[in-house]
């Protein structure tokens, strides 16, 4: 009777064991910390006096879909997710599933829309580039269809439904939970990378001091790390979707909110940058002194006594240029054909992009050029 009862308490402490910190711990960090990270983009970009664009309004309905995300996560361990199912009742268990169900679903919206927002953030930066335009239009389409398709059969991948959620249900089919997730990781894996590598060759060609571009080049691959909590979580979904108890080997979950929460933040880096210039003005300077004045290139004429600073207006970003006196261009050119030569005058403005031409407007005294970042 002495064995029988001590084997009693070894499976009493075994069923004990609680894997719910794992999940609503980072949980509870990144509802704070997204949240803030997005209203500090939106509102650095009104700040200069930019306006909202597709990119800043997809960021906020991944947000939505993110923070909708960590609430049911968090329900979920409030049912016993994270525990032994044996340990829970029958209420709990259903509870506790139907919230991981519906976290497949807004994780899966969540970070196709913040991979959307980062292409049409690059669209908004890269504008006059057309073969990057269209590079970048084809896989917005790819990853639009893709989260469509992956959406539906994330909620239909039992028939019923309810199945999905409901252990109960005996009488039903379902797909392989285990090759579906592994061919989803692997489309956001690969997805991650060409995001992460397509504005490279734009962002290097870009005729601006090297502190500077290599500042910018470190906040764009700050997506790295995405793939690198993607590649983290790859490593789990096997356990998950074999495990007896499922409730229980959560660390998949774990990894899943961890990696959406990171694609967010990264992605709203690059829209911080005016932030970052003020914080850290060694690292990434807004503009130089007259001692230490950049070469300004307009054509092949460059102007060494301007000074130059970025503005943001009408949810484009320019350069204002001011000059010591009025300047004169030997060499420039007006779409195709060149023009008469044209005068500086001591500040005018020019649009941030990535042309090798300048093009001078007369209606409105100014020039705009794409060699800015």
């Amino acid at each position: 009777m002495a064995i029988i009862h001590q084997s009693r308490d070894v499976s009493a402490g075994h069923l004990a064991g609680d894997n719910s910190p794992m999940i609503y711990i980072p949980a509870w960090i990144f509802a704070f910390l997204c949240p803030m990270i997005v209203g500090t983009r939106i509102w650095s970009r009104q700040r200069a006096g930019g306006r909202l664009g597709a990119d800043d309004y997809t960021i906020i309905v991944s947000l939505v879909f993110a923070m909708t995300t960590d609430v049911l996560t968090v329900w979920a361990c409030y049912n016993g997710y994270g525990k032994h199912a044996a340990s829970l009742t029958e209420s709990q268990r259903y509870e506790a599933f139907k919230a991981f169900y519906l976290t497949q679903i807004t994780y899966k919206t969540s970070i196709n829309l913040t991979k959307s927002s980062v292409l049409l953030l690059y669209m908004r930066i890269f504008s006059g580039v057309k073969w990057f335009r269209r590079a970048c239009l084809t896989i917005l389409a790819f990853v639009a269809l893709y989260c469509v398709a992956v959406i539906v059969a994330t909620i239909f991948q039992c028939i019923p439904v309810a199945a999905a959620f409901d252990k109960t249900i005996t009488n039903k089919t379902c797909i392989n939970n285990g090759q579906f997730w592994f061919a989803n990781v692997g489309f956001s894996i690969a997805s991650d990378i060409i995001i992460l590598i397509l504005p490279m060759p734009l962002v290097h060609s870009l005729q601006i001091p090297r502190v500077q571009k290599a500042a910018l080049i470190f906040v764009f691959t700050l997506g790295a790390f995405v793939v690198i909590t993607s590649c983290l979580r790859a490593t789990t979904l096997n356990l998950q979707a074999k495990s007896r108890d499922p409730l229980y080997d959560v660390a998949s979950t774990m990894w899943t909110t961890i990696e959406m929460s990171v694609a967010l933040i990264c992605a709203c880096l690059p829209q911080i940058r005016p932030l970052i210039v003020k914080l850290f003005p060694k690292i990434m300077p807004a503009s130089s002194a007259s001692k230490n004045r950049p070469k300004i290139t307009f054509g092949s004429s460059v102007l060494k006594s301007c000074d130059s600073r970025h503005l943001t207006s009408d949810g484009r970003e320019w350069v204002r240029i001011e000059c010591q006196n009025d300047i004169n261009l030997t060499s420039f050119r007006h779409g195709d054909t060149r023009s008469e030569t044209p005068r500086i005058p001591k500040e005018t403005f020019a649009r941030v992009g990535v042309k090798d031409t300048v093009e001078y407007d007369a209606g409105q005294s100014g020039y705009r050029t794409d060699s800015w970042v």
